[in-house]
């Protein structure tokens, strides 16, 4: 017992803890902040007694929260179990209890942290809601219902909700010994049962951990039944924990086997370099044999995938990315009983500046650590010039971006496959949309000159291409700050140029310099023309009959800046300082 409460202490008193309770309670006041300035421009602001209750109810319920549950339940104590083996920690710690009293603790600490924070968070939302909100409250003509029993049993549900999640990321971290999936696995697994749910067992309401915790569905029980399920699974999860870490402690097989095939790939890798080297009818043709050297590296970089969490966590977000931005075009056509063309979901969701901007982003975790620094790498710059190595770097940095473009427009023509056709042509959903200004009501950039002067097929093969340069952009922008001024740089600067198209944005503008419509034109031309995201943007140019760019225009301008980025990197590697810390890729 002593080990139990000695890692719940160090669960709730830790940093990440508090980082966690801050964030549910920011998270809950971004939630009911719209509530809260439509009650202050009120004039008198008189509301009925208990309004601070009503307000942490409906807000509990929000889409803010809903999203942030599976995120900071993960953030206390998940990664303890995966540190301690790491770190080396574990091994004088296990002299001193039993393994099953250290598995134990690791999992009931885990369990009770993520759902702790949750429910200190509500409790300090409601104490500011109360602070704020009963100086106003004033006593109607009729009786108050007690929504007391209500909150008691809603922080039961995020208790318990929160206890699964932060179970789900021990696991999985447990299993992979992978800190990347403590963190990302509950969000990942949160969104794809959704995605199931909403999408292909509407019935199913159980399925969709949201209805956990809105009570939304058939409950029985008046709801009670879902505390008592969220009960059983974190059980079941725990005793999963259980098993897999004490076959992990216990077992070191496995270990050995990971050192002997890590130390074999490196005398494979020896052979293949010494296999590469030129022969003497190689020497009368170099360039040949540099092409060679430059696939040998992209090659090499991309075996670098295998097994890397990090990898696989990126294509799981856009997976999760493109569900949420084609949400809006797959319930519309649901809601409206009709069909769309294959493409027609990529084509409305990757047709706005936003959704561009998100699904760019998670490029910075895709090249994280590019330049590939691995083992092999110093036997590849012995046998080669620098500039070789640079190129195959680039060559990598291109290919993998068009791989994961590639897996955006298929990720999101699947995710809506159900109901859609493919043929070349517009769907009765594309025309509503467009000639109804039905979209602009569910904030769908479907233009009517988009229907009138393309096809689905040209259109979207358009937005791809787009999309494509302004990511390649990106991510020689992020690998030539690297290798000029760090891993931090790189960081830096992807997210600054993300910021520089986000703050150039018409409507932004005008709200700052309060423009008149006359000038909004002036405004919308300039950005069109100044922001490389508006330029990413299929409707923001010129079809013959405004000033803004042109489509050829738009390409040269990308093509510009790529090729000045390639020859900058080419003479950044010149100088840069090759620091081989390890060999492990986390």
């Amino acid at each position: 017992m002593r080990q139990i409460l000695g890692d719940i202490r160090r669960a709730v008193f830790g940093r990440s803890f508090l980082i966690a309770f801050i964030g549910m309670v920011i998270c809950l006041l971004i939630g009911a902040f719209s509530d809260m300035l439509s009650m202050f421009r009120m004039d008198p602001m008189m509301v009925s007694y208990g309004y601070h209750r009503e307000l942490l109810l409906k807000t509990l319920s929000s889409n803010v929260i809903l999203f942030a549950v599976p995120i900071l339940a993960a953030i206390p104590y998940t990664t303890a179990f995966t540190d301690d083996v790491r770190s080396g920690y574990l091994k004088p710690y296990l002299t001193r209890t039993s393994v099953s009293r250290y598995i134990l603790g690791k999992g009931i600490g885990a369990a009770v942290s993520g759902g702790l924070a949750l429910v200190l968070g509500i409790l300090a939302a409601l104490g500011l809601f109360f602070l704020i909100f009963s100086p106003f409250e004033v006593y109607g003509e009729y009786a108050v219902q007690s929504l007391i029993p209500d909150i008691v049993l809603r922080l039961v549900l995020f208790f318990l909700a929160g206890a699964l999640w932060a179970s789900v990321g021990l696991l999985a971290s447990s299993l992979t010994q992978n800190v990347y999936l403590a963190y990302a696995a509950p969000f990942i697994f949160y969104y794809v049962l959704i995605i199931l749910q909403e999408r292909y067992f509407r019935s199913t309401f159980m399925l969709n951990p949201k209805n956990y915790l809105t009570m939304q569905g058939d409950w029985p029980l008046e709801g009670k039944s879902a505390a008592l399920t969220l009960l059983m699974l974190v059980l079941v999860l725990q005793l999963v924990f259980y098993v897999t870490a004490q076959t992990a402690l216990r077992d070191d097989k496995r270990q050995k086997k990971h050192y002997f095939a890590q130390n074999l790939s490196q005398k494979r890798l020896q052979k293949r370099i010494e296999r590469a080297k030129p022969k003497k009818a190689q020497k009368q043709i170099p360039v040949l044999y540099e092409v060679r050297q430059v696939g040998a590296v992209v090659r090499y970089n991309f075996r670098m995938w295998r097994g890397n969490v990090r990898i696989i966590l990126t294509f799981a977000l856009a997976f999760i990315m493109c569900f949420l931005l084609s949400d809006k075009a797959a319930s519309f056509a649901y809601d409206m009983g009709t069909a769309m063309q294959a493409f027609e979901p990529f084509v409305w969701t990757f047709g706005d500046a936003n959704s561009v901007l998100l699904i760019s982003l998670l490029l910075v975790l895709l090249f994280a650590d590019i330049p590939f620094l691995g083992a092999g790498v110093p036997y590849y710059l012995v046998r080669m010039k620098r500039s070789t190595w640079a190129w195959g770097q680039l060559v990598y940095l291109i290919l993998a971006t068009l791989i994961y473009m590639v897996f955006i427009l298929i990720a999101t023509t699947l995710i809506c496959m159900q109901n859609s056709f493919l043929g070349n042509m517009w769907s009765e959903t594309a025309a509503i949309l467009g000639y109804s200004g039905a979209g602009k009501a569910v904030a769908l950039p479907a233009l009517v000159k988009t229907l009138e002067m393309s096809r689905p097929f040209q259109c979207a093969g358009t937005i791809f291409l787009l999309m494509l340069l302004y990511t390649l952009v990106l991510a020689l922008l992020m690998l030539f700050m690297k290798l000029l001024r760090g891993k931090s740089a790189g960081v830096v600067a992807a997210f600054g140029f993300s910021l520089y198209g986000l703050l150039l944005n018409p409507e932004l503008i005008k709200q700052m310099f309060n423009l008149p419509d006359e000038l909004m034109y002036k405004a919308n031309v300039a950005v069109g023309w100044l922001s490389p995201l508006n330029q990413a943007t299929y409707h923001m140019h010129n079809f013959g009959y405004d000033l803004l760019p042109r489509l050829w225009q738009t390409y040269a301008i990308f093509g510009g800046l790529i090729a000045l980025l390639m020859v900058g990197i080419l003479i950044a590697i010149r100088k840069y300082n090759f620091m081989f810390l390890g060999t492990e890729q986390s």
